[in-house]
């Protein structure tokens, strides 16, 4: 097996997590993706709903699959885990607890009592960007792994860029999308009467200004590495530069405005979708078929014995969670078996909600156990199913 060492070709190294071909088209030419949804919307003229369906249905949703083909359906890697996967099971308790929550408030006279689901699904938007960006960091700290990136200088350079150029246009976003711009107006019209400018043109310059100060400093570091002949990092800065352009151009596009969450949703998280369907096969394909002792995997070894396999059970979780979402009135694309939102729990609160609450579950699930799974600093038998210590 080949040791870890920078491949210098003159002024760059250029380790690939998989190989070149397929980190250029997942990894980083998976952003392609949020450009295509948004082109079939705002160029098309495609309905967003349609769009949102099959995104959820065929490529977001199963992304989750790959979450339990190497937690729960892994023998050996339940084992080891277990503790953690039972009680991460209670997140999809989070929604009918908030629910609870509401009624108590609302047999008690309470007025406010929509007041924490609305925390709630605030909370799981929040979560479910934050989540998409933590996987971009992941993969920032993958490809400076590879080409053995050490200097801590760096590290807060490329750490800054990243979480500035994804974090700084979703506060354009938020002040900028009608409804969280309704409840921030009182805010934003203070704001512009002390500056004397509209308060989101100030938030987009400002966003704008210091992204850009960030990517001179980056693209300095690199003139200096090359000057030193220590070389950039080439598929890091690729990475970046592919990531960090779709976040800014989503967040200050006017289609995403009347798109609305369902679209923004989509075109933010697509990117995320294929690089985690590409990591986690190639997890697979490392840990699975190439073992010679498949039992002690258990079922995941079988589901994902090949690539059409793990497609074809990845999809159909998907279809089927998201066919019960919408026969249930839950999440548009289809007509709904049972009009659930007519089926009162208490006040405006249908049984819609409840399902609602327990789809969301799904998802906060997922964020939840992925903050834990994918550490390969400390997870040698990760880093060595990834293969972090060969160089392509």
């Amino acid at each position: 097996m080949a040791t870890l060492a920078p491949v210098a070709n003159n002024w760059y190294t250029s380790n690939w997590i998989v190989d070149k071909r397929t980190d250029l088209i997942w990894f980083i030419g998976g952003a392609l993706g949020g450009y295509l949804l948004m082109f079939m919307y705002a160029g098309l003229g495609w309905d967003m709903v349609t769009i949102w369906f099959f995104w959820v249905a065929f490529i977001d949703t199963p992304h989750f699959f790959g979450t339990y083909s190497r937690t729960y359906l892994d023998k050996q890697e339940f084992k080891q885990r277990k503790k953690l996967l039972l009680w991460s099971l209670l997140w999809f308790l989070a929604g009918p607890v908030v629910i609870t929550l509401s009624y108590l408030m609302y047999q008690s006279g309470s007025t406010g009592y929509n007041i924490p689901w609305i925390i709630f699904t605030s909370f799981f938007g929040l979560w479910a960007y934050w989540h998409v960006v933590r996987q971009h960091y992941g993969f920032l700290a993958l490809y400076k792994k590879k080409n053995k990136e050490q200097v801590k200088w760096d590290y807060y350079l490329d750490s800054g860029l990243l979480y500035g150029g994804l974090m700084l246009p979703f506060i354009v976003f938020i002040v900028r999308f009608p409804e969280t711009n309704a409840l921030l107006a009182p805010v934003l019209s203070s704001v512009q009467a002390v500056v004397g400018i509209s308060a989101i043109s100030l938030v987009s310059w400002f966003t704008l200004g210091v992204i850009g100060m960030l990517c001179l400093a980056y693209i300095a570091r690199q003139i200096y590495l090359v000057r030193q002949g220590e070389g950039l990092n080439l598929p890091k800065a690729l990475f970046l530069f592919a990531v960090i352009p779709l976040h800014i151009y989503i967040c200050f596009s006017d289609a995403v405005l009347e798109a609305g969450l369902l679209g923004f949703g989509a075109f933010v998280t697509i990117f995320h979708d294929l690089q985690y369907h590409a990591i986690v096969w190639f997890h697979h394909k490392n840990r699975y078929r190439k073992a010679k002792d498949k039992t002690k995997f258990g079922l995941s070894a079988k589901l994902t014995k090949s690539l059409p396999r793990y497609i074809l059970t990845a999809v159909m979780m998907g279809v089927i969670f998201r066919l019960i979402g919408c026969t249930f009135e839950v999440h548009p694309g289809c007509i709904p078996f049972m009009v659930t939102s007519e089926k009162m729990l208490f006040a405006d609160f249908g049984t819609d909600k409840l399902l609602q609450g327990i789809l969301l579950g799904l998802a906060l699930h997922h964020y939840f156990l992925d903050q834990f799974i994918w550490k390969t600093s400390k997870d040698k038998e990760l880093a060595k199913d990834l293969k972090l210590d060969e160089v392509k």
